[in-house]
């Protein structure tokens, strides 16, 4: 017997998809080339932090998204009890069991959750040289919820 099953999944693939997208328009509308010809941008100060935000509410919706999806999958081909298993395991943990077998994909996946966590539990931190920006994160975060949906939507 088939259980109806309820998910937001989709809300949360729009939501995620929809402040990566206005993200996107805000940083292209917020530089301009240099008036010199040189290579780079000059970058207009949003006080509002306004692409930054967005690109905050596309990480979350991503992860979220992500959950939601590796849910019910798993249930859908393993059943509740190989989700309970599963449910602590990583994200690529969950999609190798899955089947997903695109070294590409899990390195981008594995970024993804590595840096969400970083941006999403925010502690005081020491410099440790690496510069990381929520738009580009939120990029690859966008790269990677377009790759896991074509992959199981085929």
């Amino acid at each position: 017997m088939d259980r109806l099953v309820i998910t937001n999944v989709e809300v949360y693939r729009a939501i995620a998809d929809d402040a990566y997208q206005e993200m996107a328009q805000l940083l292209k509308a917020g530089r301009r080339p240099k008036a010199d010809g040189s290579p780079g941008w000059i970058i207009t100060f949003d006080p509002n932090q306004t692409s930054f935000k967005r690109a905050m509410i596309s990480i979350v919706f991503t992860g979220m998204w992500l959950e939601a999806l590796m849910h019910l999958l798993i249930v859908r081909d393993y059943g509740e009890d190989k989700f309970k298993e599963y449910d602590w395991k990583s994200y690529e943990e969950k999609l190798t069991l899955l089947g997903c077998q695109e070294q590409e994909l899990l390195r981008r996946v594995k970024r993804f959750r590595e840096s969400r966590k970083f941006l999403v539990h925010e502690k005081a931190h020491f410099d440790d040289g690496e510069i990381k920006t929520a738009q580009d994160e939120a990029e690859n975060a966008h790269e990677v919820l377009v790759a896991i949906h074509e992959y199981f939507s085929e």
